[in-house]
């Protein structure tokens, strides 16, 4: 004990100060995988936790995940999530926190939504008359999806004030049905025959709302109808941003924010101690993969899909219903000058594909931007473009990078909704990719998975959520935040 901490807290009390030490409880907590959803999470256990949580991330790769860089063009873009809904208020008060911008995202000057042959419509940008083009083609059925995506964000944010509350979930299913039981429903109903049941045209179901889960997810219209009004919500209600430096950077500041230990490694298993108390985590350093080092913690949470984890878990885990299969997506990053999609036609900024009987190759095309030369473009596909694709999209071709990942769940229905709780003890935030994948809905798993440990290692019993956040806590919590 040094002369200037007997000065500060004085000789009479030392004693009183290492007895108090002694019983203060230290809590080893570890988290595989450091995207969004690991260092989100130890960000809210030290919320919770405070000094004595001591918490190490294992990550077999860089910070961020999913969240990743692309430099091209002599420009730099997120090749992973790239666009944040003005709603999510976890990414927003954490790119706040850590000192990070926030950069409100413009219309754009123009949409064509294409159909392998022609533009079936065209948006300028102008909110105006892209309204009157809208109903024009699709009639006024149009605003009975726009307001029961209103009304699905607003229901959603009921689960900002039950975390305030600390209320916890043990499971994707328990989570979405105390928001409200629908979302439960739609979970596990196709969107296709969602919006059948609610009376929405064939045209408006294959071409706008088509497009919109090709762009957002890959997919077609047999994903489920939460994830769906997820993906339309983003388009229709609300506005968008990003972090000004990329949202890449968010995890990577929030390691700094909470100063929490990295450790790059291959996570081998996650099994029992042989004491009986926690988890026994057996890993890899870079470079070693024969040299198998151990050490035991208190808890584990796990932050990364199971699908790829190659993960050896507890027997008593149920691996099968808690692991889902992965979309396969392709971001082809291309500089150069894109050729007119449809000939003679000027080409819109963002071309989006609609339900087509044409053998469409690509997903997306997305114009990032002026680069150093010519113009970059982001283009989606669910297999990597060939030579002669790019060579049909592109009129000149300077440099082409491409990111091939395994990017979101596939979303079959009826499906199983995974667990946030595998084990006492061993947790599982990706349990809620299986509703919707986002920034935000990892951000979402990663507090309720931060409650549910901190219950478990504090002994703290559970907050029926029946009893917290009625209507007048609703509107009490919309003014906080």
């Amino acid at each position: 004990m040094s002369g200037l901490v007997r000065k500060c807290i004085g000789t009479r009390n030392l004693v009183v100060f290492l007895v108090v030490l002694e019983f203060v409880t230290s809590h080893k907590i570890a988290i595989i995988g450091g995207g969004i959803g690991g260092t989100s999470n130890a960000f809210f256990l030290q919320q919770l936790l405070k000094d004595t949580a001591q918490i190490k991330i294992f990550e077999r790769g860089d910070i961020g995940g999913r969240l990743r860089e692309m430099e091209i063009g002599g420009k730099s873009y997120d090749s992973g999530g790239s666009i944040i809904h003005s709603d999510n208020f976890y990414a927003r008060a954490l790119t706040e926190k850590v000192g990070l911008k926030v950069k409100n995202l413009d219309k754009g000057s123009g949409t064509g939504f294409y159909d392998g042959k022609k533009f079936v419509l065209k948006l300028t940008g102008s909110t105006f008359k892209d309204k009157f083009k809208v109903v024009g083609r699709y009639g006024f059925g149009i605003r009975d999806i726009v307001k029961d995506a209103e009304k699905m964000l607003k229901t959603f944010k009921r689960i900002y004030c039950l975390q305030s509350k600390q209320v916890a979930f043990k499971s994707t299913a328990e989570l979405l049905n105390s928001t409200s039981p629908d979302f439960l429903k739609r979970a596990q109903v196709s969107m296709r025959q969602n919006l059948k049941t609610l009376g929405v045209s064939e045209l408006i179901r294959n071409e706008l709302v088509a497009a919109a889960m090709h762009t957002n997810y890959n997919q077609e219209l047999d994903v489920n109808a939460f994830v769906g009004f997820v993906s339309l919500a983003g388009g229709l209600v609300g506005d968008l941003w990003r972090v000004e430096e990329g949202n890449f950077r968010l995890p990577q500041k929030l390691v700094k924010e909470t100063g929490v230990e990295v450790v790059k490694s291959k996570v081998k298993s996650v099994l029992p101690s042989s004491n009986g108390n926690g988890y026994t985590v057996t890993y890899t350093l870079p470079g070693d993969t024969e040299d198998f080092k151990t050490e035991d913690f208190d808890a584990v949470v796990l932050a990364t899909p199971l699908h790829n984890a190659e993960l050896e878990l507890p027997d008593d885990v149920d691996v099968v219903k808690n692991t889902k299969p992965f979309q396969r997506t392709v971001a082809t990053f291309v500089n150069g000058i894109l050729a007119p999609v449809v000939p003679g036609q000027e080409n819109p900024e963002d071309i989006l594909t609609v339900w087509s009987k044409e053998d469409l190759f690509f997903s997306s095309i997305g114009f990032k931007g002026s680069a150093s030369q010519d113009f970059n473009y982001k283009v989606f596909s669910k297999k990597p473009l060939t030579d002669e694709e790019i060579g049909k999209l592109f009129s000149k071709v300077n440099e082409v990078k491409t990111v091939d990942w395994m990017a979101y769940p596939k979303y079959s229905v009826p499906d199983t909704l995974p667990d946030f709780e595998l084990a006492p003890g061993l947790y599982y935030i990706n349990a809620i990719e299986s509703a919707a994948s986002a920034i935000e809905m990892s951000c979402i798993g990663s507090k309720n998975v931060a409650l549910l440990l901190y219950q478990y290692l504090e002994n703290v019993e559970n907050v029926d959520f029946q009893t917290v956040c009625q209507e007048k806590d609703l509107l009490r919590f919309k003014e906080e935040l």
